[in-house]
């Protein structure tokens, strides 16, 4: 097959997934709203929703925080505030409010603004591969996010009701995921305290060149 038929296969797909782009954390850990920090003159949650976007995916935002509403709304990137506490709360606001005959569903934390738009796309052309099976990003032996799941899926996810995220959907039901290899270990990194916001920036700036 082509690369031309393998991108236009991956298009069409991607253009099947309803993407949550999970934006509803406490921030605790960082001690302020993290996804407004700033990386290289943006913020966090842009340059993540920015990569979804480059792979061709269409993000919808789910937050609590009204200035994250504030900041996506004036980017033209949907964005829903609500004021459930728990990730399944985030991740039921997102699906309630995607394409009910989406063919999946990703999930994809806000504070993750290093995962290459080659990555994300690399999940969809598995999961067009294997539409039955859920799929995850990982690097080498560590399995990360994004995590992709089958639409059929949907009714269990909506019943999940902890703080665990969707995986745990999966340990409970004991099926596995699928892992798809990142390019680069720093893809899964995330910005949950100010030190990894630090290993964060020095990856962007080392390899900033992979963004553009």
């Amino acid at each position: 097959m082509s690369d031309e038929m393998t991108n236009s296969m991956t298009d069409t797909m991607i253009k099947r997934i309803g993407c949550i782009l999970m934006a509803s954390g406490s921030s605790v850990r960082y001690g302020k709203n993290k996804l407004m920090e700033k990386l290289d003159g943006r913020e966090v949650i842009l340059h993540t929703a920015g990569n979804l976007m480059e792979a061709g995916f269409g993000p919808l935002a789910v937050t609590r925080s009204e200035e994250v509403k504030e900041l996506l709304d004036r980017e033209g990137i949907p964005c829903l505030l609500h004021d459930g506490a728990r990730k399944s709360d985030t991740m039921h606001a997102g699906i309630r409010n995607l394409d009910p005959d989406a063919a999946g569903y990703l999930f994809m934390p806000a504070d993750q603004p290093l995962v290459l738009p080659a990555s994300l796309r690399k999940l969809a052309d598995r999961f067009a591969a294997c539409p039955s099976r859920a799929i995850r990003l990982g690097f080498e032996k560590t399995a990360g996010s994004p995590v992709l799941f089958p639409a059929y899926f949907r009714d269990d996810l909506l019943s999940y009701t902890g703080d665990r995220g969707g995986m745990e959907v999966l340990r409970q039901k004991h099926l596995p995921c699928d892992v798809v290899q990142a390019s680069f270990t720093w893809e899964l990194w995330d910005v949950d305290t100010p030190e990894k916001m630090e290993m964060v920036k020095k990856a962007w700036f080392s390899h900033k060149a992979c963004f553009s």
